[in-house]
């Protein structure tokens, strides 16, 4: 009687044990499905980061698609942050450590977006001469702003009563060297003239340089200096662009320092394209994203291409120079209308160092307006100038763009920094 109990009570406990079974491969499966997942999603997440972080080595020319990459640079940065911090609370070592070797890889890079240069860095306070010249030598310290005014923060021109505050500034910044992008004045009687601007600021500023765009005569770029001016010569001849560039050579205390202030292409992006991308922002629609497909990307491949043959114009223009002149110390400033990661600024930079890069903190937004966050205005030095500090004047509301200032050791030709 005892055996049949037993063989009924075997069976009775079957369909539990299936069940049980068909859920446990049920979450195999799952847990599977979840582990490639997530292995899938760390590799494409590092494929992207490492491709934003290297796009400005590929010509648009070559490949549109790579400079596209190079303006999402911090949306797969802070991604890959993230997702690193989730991998390591999951204890996904391996994939962790993928997620670990893309920031060794992209180490540069990232130090150019984010660089953790808090209070600057410290002056050189001795130099070791050449030889046979037993005399300290001085360290001169060169001090500049550069600024894309937005048609001089919107002022209206014709009416002087109206004060301009981006003069003021101009006044009060303290630089040796002030450039300025979108510089504009009226040509009409009774209203800011280009005289007028010139002499609110000539008692401190007494050297001063004007270039205007093609299609506009009292629109342009300008330098003001408190250093003599001993060349100008306009570098984009011939082109009928929205771009400015004008290479100068300034006698600081008898050095000759040559400086390239630029305002390259634009994207031409309308107020109704700066809406559509906030609106897209804010309340996200598919119609929405058509449209901006449509639109704002081609404007933007449009621009990557224009700017990489200004930038490829103005390195033919600085490795013409004689001799001499290739071995003055050298910046290039100004609104590139391009992110650290672009083929124009990895062109422009070319063995030059980046300001930001040496002695900024953070991101350094310079663009600040539609919900477009991204340093665009850039001031690149050679190695005989020291970059010791650089901010962003982010209090300065002017325009859509905010000021970069910079200070500079101008070291001696052949002099060893201590």
């Amino acid at each position: 009687m005892a055996q049949p109990k037993k063989s009924q009570r075997r069976k009775s406990s079957s369909p539990h044990s299936q069940v049980k079974s068909f859920f446990r491969s049920v979450l195999r499966i799952l847990g599977i499905a979840g582990q490639s997942v997530m292995a899938l999603f760390t590799v494409v997440l590092t494929v992207l980061f490492l491709g934003s972080a290297y796009s400005d080595h590929l010509s648009p020319n070559v490949w549109i698609w790579f400079s596209y990459l190079s303006i999402a640079f911090p949306v797969f940065f802070f991604l890959s942050i993230l997702w690193t911090v989730v991998l390591l609370i999951l204890r996904r070592w391996i994939l962790a450590g993928i997620m670990i070797l893309s920031f060794i890889l992209t180490w540069e890079p990232v130090s150019r977006y984010w660089p953790l240069h808090a209070g600057g860095r410290e002056a050189v306070t001795e130099v070791t001469p050449p030889e046979g010249n037993p005399y300290p030598i001085q360290v001169d310290t060169l001090r500049l702003l550069t600024f894309n005014t937005c048609w001089m923060g919107q002022t209206h021109l014709s009416q002087i009563k109206e004060k301009i505050p981006v003069m003021d500034l101009v006044r009060q910044s303290g630089a040796d060297i002030v450039c300025l992008q979108e510089y504009a004045f009226t040509l009409s009687a009774g209203g800011h003239t280009e005289t007028q601007l010139r002499n609110s600021v000539s008692d401190i500023y007494p050297y001063y340089d004007y270039l205007h765009y093609y299609y506009r005569k009292a629109m342009g770029i300008a330098v003001f200096s408190k250093y003599p001016i001993r060349k100008a010569e306009r570098i984009d001849k011939g082109s009928k662009s929205y771009q400015a560039s004008m290479y100068y050579e300034i006698d600081v205390n008898g050095q000759l320092v040559a400086l390239v202030n630029n305002h390259l292409q634009t994207n031409d992006i309308k107020p109704q394209d700066r809406e559509l991308y906030d609106d897209m922002i804010e309340h996200f629609e598919r119609d929405s994203l058509q449209r901006i497909r449509s639109g704002l990307v081609r404007k933007l491949g449009s621009g990557f291409i224009s700017r990489a043959r200004q930038s490829n114009q103005i390195m033919r223009y600085l490795q013409s120079r004689s001799a001499k002149s290739r071995a003055l110390p050298l910046l290039i400033v100004g609104d590139f209308n391009d992110t650290p990661f672009s083929y124009c600024y990895q062109t422009l930079r070319n063995g030059l160092a980046d300001t930001w890069q040496d002695a900024g903190f953070g991101p350094g937004i310079t663009y600040n307006q539609h919900h477009f966050w991204f340093r665009i205005d850039h001031i690149l030095h050679s190695r005989r100038l020291r970059a010791l500090q650089t901010r962003v004047l982010s209090d300065c509301k002017y325009s859509d763009h905010y000021p970069v200032e910079a200070a500079f050791q101008l070291l001696p030709a052949d002099a060893i920094e201590q």
